[in-house]
């Protein structure tokens, strides 16, 4: 079928083109190859058709034979899906248990914070240290500030 219709689009690209023997070679030729493309590309097109309609016809694996604790939990859930489902849904279980536990059993707040210390007598005329707390008392007086940054000059 494919060697008929070469064999017609050749005898009439040269009866359409008679007088140049080189541009009917090159046209026949030229025919040839487009006719061969286009055979190609329609049998590429039906093979991949074909192919998907294939269907491959297998069947499931058996179930596994469950044993112990596996076979007690598969009684109850025997998908997979039902499984990950229970697991996930005991583990949220447990964090609300944990959550409503520290919401009864939290103590209530205790202010620990230290009693107010008397101001340091800036008398002795010597800068606490920054990490100390004596270091705030110290910067209350506008003295003692300059003291500070006379210290940072030297």
């Amino acid at each position: 079928k494919l060697l008929h219709s070469v064999c017609l689009l050749s005898v009439c690209f040269v009866k359409r083109q008679p007088d140049d023997l080189e541009k009917r070679t090159f046209t026949m030729t030229f025919a040839i190859a487009r006719t061969a493309l286009f055979a190609a590309r329609r049998q590429a097109a039906t093979t991949a058709t074909q192919q998907a309609k294939r269907r491959m016809g297998g069947s499931s694996a058996p179930a596994p034979e469950w044993t112990g604790i596996d076979k007690i939990v598969r009684d109850k859930f025997p998908q997979d899906d039902q499984l990950a489902a229970a697991i996930i849904g005991g583990y949220f279980g447990l964090f609300i248990l944990y959550k409503i536990k520290s919401a009864f059993s939290s103590a209530p707040a205790v202010d620990d914070s230290p009693a107010p210390v008397a101001v340091a007598s800036s008398a002795s005329g010597a800068i606490p240290d920054v990490d100390s707390e004596d270091f705030g008392t110290f910067l209350e007086s506008e003295e003692n500030v300059m003291k500070l940054v006379d210290s940072f000059e030297k």
